[in-house]
């Protein structure tokens, strides 16, 4: 498999001499031709000084603070990425795949899927093959109780045990995608996924690999609210045990809160700390906004990756300690096009595929 052309963001994080983070500080990169250097992209920093460029072409780039060259960086592309596609409906099972907007209206977005393709369109795979070890297996699946229906795809218990006529690969991959903020944003945000394994549906189609909120691993918060937030009259851990949606409302005109709710969308994943050792994890699904009353609705996130705190059921209060806001989902993920394998880094992950065991399960926690 031939390396992935493409370009990537450069990152980084900046400090003054004393080792001290610039918060806020504006970040130019430039690249030098011999017409001259011309600039490539201007960020700032955050928080913690860290920055993140646009995706970037391989290049030697020379990054500026303040004016002020700080260095000089070769920049490329993994040599171990692998070239992406966006998936063609021909060569994976699409029946009963609900788009984004369907599934947050149902509160249902744990189900939600997309699907890149690593494999080129000109591979005659009957004829040459996979790229990828395949496995071949013994059907029905072994699980009791398991659907071999189309619908099985939602209902795994975990990767081995696919619906009928499907195969999978043994080799796993990380993936990350840079996305703008919006479309005339010049600010991108990270998504990632680990340890995913690809699938072949059908005898003769291409390897696809599904991403959805049981692999997707979060990134650093890009929002923080770190005061004691009031949620007036909900009880966060009886709502989190009894139905699959929490409701945090301010009532308590907490600014911390109001920034929350406006820097977020909905497919963001909440992270609520209730105390030192308890925290919720939900998948926004509603933002509402009424005078001075911020409301956000949260499906329960089920990855096993982070799950809720098993001691949560022993809490209950109206108040959470820290809120952190992460890149999750969102609209319009499932649309891209041709621009996959400028926006797409998909490597092997050799540890993943080392395990006896899965990374995560699609058991269901509703």
């Amino acid at each position: 498999m031939s390396s992935n052309i493409r370009a990537k963001p450069i990152e980084g994080h900046v400090t003054d001499s004393a080792g001290n983070v610039l918060r806020n500080s504006q970040i130019i990169i430039k690249q030098a031709t011999p017409a001259g250097s011309y600039t490539v992209d201007t960020i700032k920093s955050d928080d913690s000084g860290y920055f993140l460029s646009k995706p970037i072409p391989n290049g030697i780039y020379d990054i500026y603070e303040s004016g002020i060259r700080v260095s000089r960086t070769i920049h490329s592309a993994d040599e171990s990425a692998i070239q992406c596609f966006k998936a063609h409906r021909d060569n994976y099972n699409f029946s009963g795949i609900e788009s984004f907007d369907t599934l947050v209206e149902a509160v249902r977005l744990n189900d939600f899927k997309s699907f890149i393709q690593i494999e080129p369109a000109e591979i005659d795979i009957p004829q040459y093959g996979n790229s990828f070890p395949i496995y071949d297996f013994t059907f029905p699946p072994s699980t009791p109780g398991l659907s071999t229906s189309d619908n099985a795809l939602w209902e795994l218990s975990d990767f081995f045990d696919l619906s009928i006529d499907s195969r999978i690969t043994t080799t796993r991959f990380d993936i990350e995608y840079f996305a703008p903020l919006t479309a005339v944003s010049n600010i991108y945000k990270r998504i990632r996924w680990s340890g995913v394994p690809a699938i072949r549906f059908y005898q003769d189609s291409k390897l696809v690999i599904p991403i959805d909120y049981f692999s997707m691993v979060l990134n650093y918060p890009k929002v923080i609210a770190p005061e004691t937030i009031d949620f007036g009259a909900t009880d966060i851990s009886a709502s989190y045990n009894t139905t699959k949606t929490i409701s945090l409302e301010n009532t308590s005109n907490n600014d911390y809160f109001k920034t929350l709710a406006l820097s977020v969308t909905v497919g963001d994943v909440l992270k609520v700390n209730i105390d030192d050792t308890t925290t919720y994890y939900g998948i926004i699904v509603d933002i509402s906004v009424s005078g001075d009353t911020y409301t956000i609705t949260l499906e329960k996130l089920l990855s096993n990756r982070y799950l809720t705190t098993s001691s949560i059921a022993a809490v209950d209060t109206n108040y959470a300690l820290r809120v952190q806001a992460y890149d999750g989902m969102f609209r319009g993920i499932s649309d891209i096009d041709e621009e996959a394998n400028e926006r797409f880094t998909v490597v092997e992950n050799v540890y993943a595929q080392d395990l006896t065991t899965e990374l995560y399960s699609y058991v269901s926690r509703y």
